[in-house]
This record gives C-alpha cells, sequence and structure tokens, in this order.
C-alpha cells in the first residue's frame, strides 16, 4: 500500500523471529544509522515486528508498538523536528539526505526522507484508483520467510545488501526462514539456458570453500532460470553456532573450524572466490605427552594474532 508503484525491489524482515538469530547482528548493522540504510536512531523502531523495505525511494514500513508519545520523545531526542502532513505526524531530520519518521498509527511508522514519506502519505490516502508495487510475488514470501528479497533485477543497492549474489540476473526471488533450523530458497533469470547452466555449476563447484553447515547448497538450472536451495536441521545448525571445545585431555592434535555464518543472511549464496573467503577462527590443542608438564591451547587467526592458553597438569 505504502510502498512506490516504481519501486524495483522489496526486502521484508520479520525481526521478531529474527531478533534472537544467527543473523540479527548483521540486520541491525545495516539498519543502524552508521550503516548502509541509516535508519533514525530510535530505540523503538529496533523494537519493530515486521519491517518491510522498497528502493530506489528508500522507504521502510515498520510493524510493532508504537505508541505517539514514545515515537516523539525518542524522535525529539535525537534532534527530529516535529511537522504535519495531511493530518500525519511526521518527524522531519536536519538534513535531506537523512532519514525521518512518519507516525501512521500507534501500529505503523514509516522511515524516509522528506520528500518520500510525504509521497507514501498520498498514496495510503487514496480512495480509489491506487497503484502498487509492480513485485506482487513478495506477498507468499512475506507468510513464510523471515527475511525475503524480491528484485527486477540483479546487482540492486538494495537487494545487494542482504544477497551478495555476484549476478547479473532478473526476476530475483529469495528467502530465509529461521522457524525450524536453517531453510534458503532463492531464484532468478539468468538470461539464457547457457548461462543458467553455468551459473549453476559454477555454484556447485565453489560450495565446498562455503562454511561447513552450509555446505549441502544445492543449485540447479531450469532453462534460463538457477534455483538455489539449502535445509539445515535445528541440531546441525545448533552444532554449526555451538561446536563442542576440545578436553584438555585430548591425546592428539584438534583442530575446529569456528563456523561463520556470513555478513548477510543469504550469504551462504555468495560466489566469491576462495582466495577472498575469510579464514576462519581455527583452535589447536597440542598435547604434551610428558607428564607432569602443562598442556597448550594455541587459538590461531584472532584479530591481535595467535594466542597461546597454558593449562597447568
Amino acid at each position: 500500500m505504502y510502498a512506490s508503484p516504481e519501486a524495483t525491489a522489496l526486502v521484508g524482515i520479520k525481526w521478531s523471529n529474527l531478533r534472537h538469530s544467527p543473523f540479527a547482528a548483521a540486520i541491525e548493522a545495516e539498519l543502524s544509522p552508521g550503516g548502509a540504510l541509516a535508519f533514525p536512531d530510535l530505540d523503538c523502531l529496533r523494537q519493530a515486528r515486521e519491517i518491510v523495505i522498497s528502493s530506489p525511494a528508500l522507504l521502510a514500513a515498520e510493524a510493532g508498538s508504537f505508541p505517539a508519545s514514545t515515537v516523539g520523545e525518542q524522535a525529539q531526542q535525537h534532534g527530529l523536528r516535529h511537522t504535519i502532513y495531511r493530518g500525519v505526524t511526521v518527524w522531519i531530520p536536519e538534513h535531506d539526505d537523512q532519514l525521518g519518521v512518519a507516525q501512521i498509527s500507534d501500529q505503523l511508522v514509516l522511515v524516509g526522507n522528506r520528500k518520500t514519506l510525504h509521497a507514501a502519505i498520498d498514496r495510503g490516502q487514496i480512495d480509489k484508483g491506487r497503484h502498487y508495487s509492480p513485485l506482487p510475488r513478495a506477498a507468499r514470501f512475506s507468510q513464510t520467510g523471515d527475511l525475503w528479497a524480491v528484485a527486477e533485477k540483479l546487482p540492486d543497492p538494495l537487494t545487494d545488501l542482504f544477497v551478495p549474489l555476484d549476478a547479473d540476473a532478473s526476476e530475483f526471488l529469495g528467502q530465509v526462514s529461521v522457524r525450524d533450523g536453517l531453510s534458503l530458497e532463492a531464484s532468478f533469470d539468468a538470461g539464457s539456458n547457457a548461462a543458467a547452466a553455468e551459473f549453476a555449476r559454477g555454484f556447485r563447484n565453489r560450495a565446498g570453500f562455503l562454511p561447513a553447515v552450509a555446505r549441502g547448497v544445492e543449485a540447479s538450472a531450469d532453462q534460463s532460470r538457477v534455483n538455489i536451495a539449502l535445509q539445515v536441521s535445528p541440531e546441525e545448525l545448533a552444532a554449526a553456532l555451538h561446536p563442542s571445545v576440545p578436553q584438555a585431555s585430548s591425546p592428539a592434535p584438534v583442530a575446529i573450524a569456528a563456523v561463520e555464518i556470513a555478513a548477510a543472511p543469504l550469504a551462504v549464496a555468495s560466489l566469491a572466490p576462495p582466495e577472498q573467503l575469510e579464514e576462519p577462527v581455527r583452535f589447536e590443542v597440542t598435547h604434551v605427552e610428558e607428564v607432569p608438564k602443562p598442556q597448550i591451547v594455541r587459538i590461531y587467526n584472532l584479530d591481535e594474532g595467535t594466542r597461546e592458553i597454558v593449562l597447568q597438569p
């Protein structure tokens, strides 16, 4: 209803489900004032139940609990100026390149610049002849996905924040669900049968360089369309996120690869070449045969370098 009819991409975030998921920090980073989307620094916006973002005219609709008094108090604390547009309270930032907030109701707020917010309010008050976004395929994902994206073309500035697919493609659809383990599905038109087959083949070849939990990802070509899917059970996901720590009495060197859920929720679909993949933190326990000499635990690839922990007998 509020997204522009000229929108070329939509991204949906079921924040009530993702807030405590492995993807929460990455999503919050993109939405933060210092992130790519640079939402206003209002705590109430971070408590949303669901967020739908459209572009290229960046507009976010947030559903949740937004009492007018809370929004107003936080907006004033962060220097937003109170205005009224067509009966709707709009909190405007000092600079035009920053985003403000429109209070549609106590359950819905919009985030965008002044021009975008005014246009969205106009659309919301049209009784007849309303024009909707040409991306209706998003509707089915909004019911099943915790993070979903629909884009007319790739690359796309908004979609690329969440879908790091190195592809020139059209009609992209993708979703991630964390309701029962991890489920991912994505598809796009590669432009030709040959291009789709080549992309799927290259993707499968690189799957071995993904984190272990994502190596079951599948890619296939159906004529010109590429389909990507991944299913991870709750047990597999838990084991990947919380690997067991080796015991000090381990009789032999043990190497543990820490599972890295990539910065963007759909990053298991990334086609970054192996040399660009960041080396995971690796633990090695060296067993010392002589008794009672201590054992030494070495932790490699930390930001500060290699760390040694001495375990006394």
